[in-house]
């Protein structure tokens, strides 16, 4: 091994180790030790052509790793893996309640599942906490029976009852029930292209009379929901 291949390679050791922290966490000292054991095998088989591109990857992935690791904060208050999942807060100011359904405060929930999602509803209305019964939405634009998430019958759900969802594209998802061809109620859940805000609009037919609303969340982060590390 000549001695400009070992000074190569003692030289790419040290360039690795300013890589972030986080970085190395994830590597150990693997990327250090892939200098050493490189270097000389790239000077012996590609001379000092293929040693200047062994150098300029790393050079180039060095301010990528930096700008990642500087971003990564941001992606996490801003986004999560799936454009629905999370906890969102009604804007009252910026929503356009029924004036027999209008609650001082107002909170969605989706947990994704394997075929959907799990919607919960909860709030302050009238001074009293509320929430509402968990209903899946599947939005595969398939029709079931409304049932709980036992199986059973829920009180109050005309018998023959069907749910039915859709998804038109990624950011929308439609969801509704019927019974004998005709609609008890029907939604629409819109995210912005941002993530940060979830239109709902809903219709249908409630204990108070029918009813129609236009409500905006934002979602909270973090989430509540979510163990913080």
């Amino acid at each position: 091994m000549s001695a400009w291949a070992s000074r190569c390679g003692r030289l790419y050791r040290r360039l690795a180790r300013t890589f972030p922290h986080e970085y190395r966490m994830i590597c150990g000292d693997g990327l250090e030790r892939l200098g050493e054991d490189v270097a000389p095998r790239v000077w012996r088989d590609q001379g000092l052509v293929g040693v200047m591109w062994l150098f300029a990857d790393l050079a180039l992935h060095l301010p990528l790793e930096y700008l990642s690791i500087s971003i990564r904060p941001l992606k996490e208050l801003t986004m999560t893996g799936d454009p629905f999942e999370g906890t969102w807060k009604a804007r009252n100011d910026k929503s356009q309640w029924d004036p027999a359904y209008t609650p001082e405060q107002a909170c969605l929930r989706f947990e994704a599942t394997d075929t959907g999602y799990l919607l919960v509803a909860y709030g302050i209305k009238d001074g009293q906490a509320v929430a509402e019964r968990p209903t899946p939405i599947l939005p595969d634009g398939r029709r079931r029976p409304v049932v709980d998430l036992n199986g059973r019958p829920i009180p109050g759900v005309p018998p023959g009852a069907v749910a039915f969802g859709s998804r038109p594209d990624p950011w929308t998802i439609e969801a509704g029930a019927e019974v004998d061809g005709k609609e008890l109620g029907r939604g629409t859940y819109r995210v912005s292209d941002d993530g940060t805000t979830l239109t709902v609009t809903t219709e249908g037919m409630g204990l108070k009379g029918p009813f129609k609303t236009v409500a905006v969340f934002e979602r909270v982060v973090p989430d509540p929901y979510v163990p913080q590390t």
